[in-house]
């Protein structure tokens, strides 16, 4: 009696061994999965993380333009202003020019 209760208590001990055995092979297949599935992720981050790079750069490339062309913008917006002062001034001395020598001539 005492060896039926001894291969009874082999036979639980055997299955729970086995329980643990497959819980643990399921449990690392799932393991292995996520390991796989994280390594994925890993390498679609690292080339989001190339692509922002490229585009941060591109990003300091174009607001460097950009602030050289508004450079540009206000330098030819003062020359222009420099250059209109300048024709304003020629007028107004033709205009006293124009309006001296009506003055010389006369009334038509």
């Amino acid at each position: 009696m005492d060896d039926r209760r001894f291969e009874r208590l082999e036979a639980i001990m055997q299955t729970g061994f086995d329980t643990l055995a497959d819980l643990q092979r399921d449990t690392n297949a799932r393991l292995d999965q996520t390991n796989a599935r994280l390594d994925q992720t890993n390498a679609r981050l690292e080339t989001i993380e190339g692509k922002v790079e490229a585009l941060t750069e591109r990003v300091a490339t174009i607001e460097h333009v950009l602030a050289d062309l508004a450079e540009q913008l206000l330098a030819h917006g003062r020359l222009l202003r420099t250059i209109a002062d300048r024709h304003d001034a020629a007028l107004d001395e033709l205009r006293r020019r124009l309006e001296a020598v009506e003055k010389r001539l006369g009334p038509h």
